[in-house]
C-alpha cells in the first residue's frame, strides 16, 4: 500500500484534575506521527491483511524488499532466496499483461504459519520453510506472483470455484518457471504435481464430489476439504486446452481473459462461456462437462514427459528391487529431483533399505522440507523407527499443513497402528500450541478419523 505520513496531535477525552490531565476540548500530550495507508485497487475481502511484530528487510529489486523478524539468518537467507523475484515479475507481464499493483513485497512469517504462502496484494506472506539456500523457493514466490494476475485480478464468485484461482496460478506459475529455471524444472514440478494430485483421488475415494472442479461445498468447512483438486485437475484442464489450440492461441486467450475480467469475481460458467465464445468449437474437441463436472482425473488428462522425468521415476521404481541410485545419477539433483523421486518409491520397503538410503544421501537431515518430509513418509510406512525422533522434532519445529497432514496421516496409517497412533497423540498434545488454529482443526480431524 502507498503510505503517507500525517503529523497530529493526541486528544485526551474528559476532565480530571490529576498530573498532567487536561480540561475537556483541549490537546494534550507529545506529538505522535501517524501512518495512513491507501490502496486504490479493489480487493475481496479475503485478501486483506496485516501484520506486526520488530521486522526488519532487505531489498531486492526496483518494486519488492524481503521482511522479516530479525531473526539470525533468516532475512538475510530470504533476500538470496528471492534475489531474482524482479525476472519473474517481468516474465509475468511479459506472458499475463501489465502488474497492476505498483509493489510486490515478501514478508516471512514465523513457522507455525500454515500454508506456503498467502497471495496478499503487494505483500505476499510466506513459510520461512520456503528458505532452501538453493533459490528453488523461488518456486512459492513464483505461484504467489502469479496469483496478481489469477486470483487477485480475477477472483471465484464462491469457493465453489476455487480452481479458478488456482488451477489458473499454478498453470501461470509453471509458464513462469518454465521461462525463468527451464522446461525440465517446469516438469519436475508438474511431475510432482502429478502425483499429488493421483493421491488426492484416493484421499477423496469415497467423497468424489471433491474430485470435481465445480464443487458443491454449502455445509462444508473449506479447510476440511482442502486439497491439490482445484490446483492440479485444474493446471491438468488448461494444459489441456493448450495442447489442444497451441501456446501462441492459448496465450493470446489468457491475455484476454485476464484484461476482460480484471477486478472481477466469476464463477465456472462465465468462464466456459468466454471459452467458447474465444476459442471456437473448443467443446467439439473437449468434454468441457467431464473436466468440470465430472470425477476423478478426465481420461486425456496427462502426466508430464521428459527424459530427466522418466529417469527419476524409472530409479524410484528400481528402489523396490534394491537397487539405489549411484552418486553420478544423482550428481546434479536437487530439492525437486529427490521430492520427486521419494514420492514415487514403491511404499513400504525394508527398513534396513530406507536406512541405507539415508547413510547414503542424508535426506532425514536436508534443509529443503519437502524432501525430508518426503523421506519421513517413507521411513514411517516401512516402520523405520531409527526416524521417529526426526518426526518428532519436525513436526514441533513447523506447522505448515503440507507436512503436518501426511506426517499425522502416515503415522497413524502407519504398520505399528496402535503405537504409533499413541506417539501421534502425544505429539500433537505437546506440540499443538505452536499450530494455527486452522491447522489445529486438521490434525484434530485426522486423529479422530483414525484413532
Amino acid at each position: 500500500m502507498a503510505a503517507k505520513h500525517v503529523l497530529r496531535r493526541r486528544p485526551v477525552i474528559g476532565v480530571g484534575d490529576s498530573e498532567g490531565a487536561c480540561d475537556e476540548g483541549l490537546w494534550c500530550g507529545d506529538d505522535r506521527v501517524v501512518e495512513e495507508f491507501v490502496m486504490e485497487q479493489c480487493v475481496p475481502s479475503y485478501l486483506f491483511a496485516f501484520a506486526v511484530g520488530e521486522l526488519g528487510f532487505r531489498e531486492v529489486g526496483p518494486r519488492t524488499r524481503v521482511y522479516a523478524e530479525k531473526v539470525e539468518g533468516v532475512l538475510d537467507g530470504a533476500g538470496r532466496e528471492f534475489a531474482g523475484t524482479e525476472e519473474m515479475i517481468r516474465v509475468g507481464e511479459r506472458l499475463f499483461g501489465g502488474y497492476e499493483w505498483e509493489r510486490f513485497d515478501l514478508l516471512v512469517l514465523p513457522p507455525s504459519f500454515p500454508y506456503g504462502g498467502m497471495e496478499n496484494p503487494r505483500m505476499v506472506f510466506l513459510t520461512p520453510t520456503v528458505i532452501k539456500g538453493d533459490a528453488t523457493g523461488a518456486q512459492v514466490v513464483a505461484h504467489e506472483l502469479a496469483h496478481s494476475w489469477t486470483g487477485n485480478l480475477i477472483t471465484n464468485k464462491s469457493n465453489d470455484h476455487f480452481w479458478l484461482n488456482e488451477g489458473f496460478t499454478t498453470y501461470a506459475e509453471r509458464r513462469i518457471v518454465e521461462a525463468v529455471q527451464g522446461v525440465d524444472i517446469a516438469t519436475l514440478n508438474t511431475g510432482i504435481g502429478w502425483r499429488g494430485l493421483v493421491d488426492e483421488m484416493e484421499r477423496f475415494k469415497d467423497n468424489l464430489e471433491f474430485t470435481k472442479l465445480r464443487t458443491n461445498q454449502e455445509g462444508v468447512d473449506p479447510d476440511d476439504v482442502y486439497s491439490q483438486v482445484p490446483y492440479e485437475k485444474g493446471f491438468q484442464f488448461l494444459w489441456r486446452i493448450e495442447r489442444q489450440v497451441g501456446r501462441p492461441a492459448f496465450d493470446d486467450f489468457l491475455k484476454k481473459y485476464i484484461s476482460t475480467f480484471k477486478f472481477q469475481s466469476i464463477d465456472t460458467d462465465m468462464f466456459l462461456d468466454f471459452l467458447k465464445a474465444n476459442l471456437p468449437g473448443i467443446e467439439k474437441e473437449i468434454d468441457l462437462e467431464l473436466w468440470t463436472e465430472g470425477t476423478g482425473i478426465p481420461p486425456d488428462a496427462m502426466e508430464p514427459v521428459s527424459s530427466i522425468y522418466s529417469k527419476i521415476i524409472s530409479l524410484a521404481n528400481e528402489l523396490k528391487q534394491g537397487r539405489m541410485p549411484n552418486d553420478d545419477e544423482v550428481a546434479h539433483w536437487r530439492g525437486q529431483e529427490w521430492e520427486l523421486y521419494l514420492e514415487n518409491v514403491n511404499k513400504p520397503l525394508e527398513a534396513s533399505q530406507v536406512s541405507s538410503l539415508d547413510k547414503r544421501y542424508r535426506l532425514s537431515e536436508s534443509k529443503d522440507y519437502e524432501v525430508k518430509v518426503a523421506f519421513l513418509q517413507l521411513a514411517i510406512s516401512s516402520n523405520c523407527k531409527d526416524y521417529f525422533g526426526e518426526v518428532e522434532k519436525t513436526l514441533k519445529e513447523v506447522g505448515r499443513m503440507k507436512y503436518l497432514r501426511p506426517l499425522y496421516t502416515a503415522l497413524v496409517q502407519g504398520p505399528g497402528k496402535e503405537e504409533e497412533k499413541l506417539f501421534a497423540r502425544r505429539l500433537f498434545s505437546e506440540a499443538r500450541n505452536c499450530y494455527h488454529p486452522i491447522a489445529q482443526g486438521v490434525v484434530e480431524a485426522i486423529l479422530t478419523k483414525y484413532c
